[in-house]
């Protein structure tokens, strides 16, 4: 293009004809098209018309290499040891020539977590989940201005607590295209420019910070992923209420006594919702199960409220289990902050 820039200024004062440029795609012009210039210059000697003299240059138009990855919807959160979790991306060729890219995921380096069984994958049956055979590495071949739908799949460990996030990044590099595979690493030409060589400049941008850069041939792009965890404690209080000598005033722990047991379930304030809270306790063989504490309807309580160590309120359900001793009861979902209680009472043998 310095040639040309040259030849017309050389005639800028002369009629020029012919030059035009026709419009392009995204991509530009493709590699290794030719592009060819006449400039034509017309003249008179002594009023007469002359024959006119022309130009021509011709140039192949080098290989521009680029690539945008970019996410595809909003993140949502996620629960603390959720599996097959998914995130979409799109992966486009910005090249004026067909390219395969290098596929590569991963968590942040630096977040909060590290995500296991990270995989990328082409969601073949469009069911919006990984099933086997899906992983893909690359992506053979991508003509210009291509955009293809990829997705990661992976899984948060248990441990992860509430509010915790990490980035999950997907980085395409360029490749040599092919066919069921993908050749080297493009790498920018060096060196002058050679009208009648396709060379190759890398024009990427910077995706992320620290992972792709600048010219580089490579792009990413990141789903922040933020987990709801519920922040769950069990605390569990015992009362006597009634001994056979002192009755229901100051009554001991002696053989033949009821004790009520309050376990109070509680969840952090701001934590994610608990659902699904269920209460187990095996009974041990010192005390039994007293059945006829608060009526006719239930033999324990639940979801009641706790003050000093003490539980009132709540619901009666049937909720022990004679052959294998057990309180076992579900509970109402528990939200950040609240607290819910189950009790009952047994007799000291």
């Amino acid at each position: 293009m310095k040639r040309t820039r040259q030849l017309l200024g050389a005639v800028s004062a002369i009629a020029l004809v012919g030059f035009s440029v026709s419009p392009a795609m995204a991509a530009g012009t493709t590699a290794g098209d030719s592009i060819t210039n006449t400039v034509t210059v017309d003249f008179q000697v002594g009023g007469v018309d002359q024959t006119a003299v022309q130009d021509s240059d011709t140039f192949v138009v080098d290989r521009k290499i680029d690539v945008t990855v970019a996410t595809v919807g909003a993140s949502s959160n996620e629960a603390a040891g959720a599996t097959g979790v998914v995130r979409q991306f799109t992966v486009t060729n910005d090249s004026n020539a067909t390219v395969g890219y290098a596929l590569t995921a991963s968590g942040a380096a630096g977040g909060d977590f590290t995500p296991s069984n990270v995989i990328i994958f082409d969601d073949l049956n469009s069911n919006g989940q990984y099933d086997s055979g899906e992983e893909i590495t690359f992506i053979d071949s991508m003509a210009e201005d291509e955009t293809r739908n990829v997705w990661v799949v992976f899984d948060i460990p248990g441990t992860v607590t509430n509010g915790q996030s990490t980035d999950i990044i997907l980085v395409a590099n360029a490749h040599e295209a092919g066919s069921g595979s993908i050749g080297a690493e493009i790498t920018a030409s060096s060196g002058a420019d050679d009208p009648g060589t396709v060379e190759t400049v890398l024009a990427d941008a910077i995706g992320i910070a620290g992972v792709d850069g600048e010219y580089t041939g490579d792009h990413a792009a990141a789903h922040t992923v933020t987990v709801n965890a519920a922040a769950m404690t069990v605390s569990k209080f015992s009362t006597v209420v009634w001994d056979p000598v002192n009755l229901t005033t100051d009554p001991k722990a002696i053989p033949g006594a009821r004790v009520q047991y309050c376990i109070a379930v509680s969840n952090a304030s701001g934590a994610a919702t608990a659902t699904s809270v269920v209460v187990d306790d095996d009974l041990p063989a010192e005390v039994t199960f007293y059945p006829d504490a608060f009526g006719t309807t239930g033999d324990v309580m639940v979801n009641g409220t706790l003050s000093g160590g003490v539980c009132t309120g709540g619901t009666e359900v049937d909720g022990y289990t004679a052959l294998d001793t057990n309180v076992n009861e579900s509970l109402l979902d528990i939200a950040g902050g609240e607290t819910r209680t189950l009790y009952f009472q047994v007799t000291i043998q």
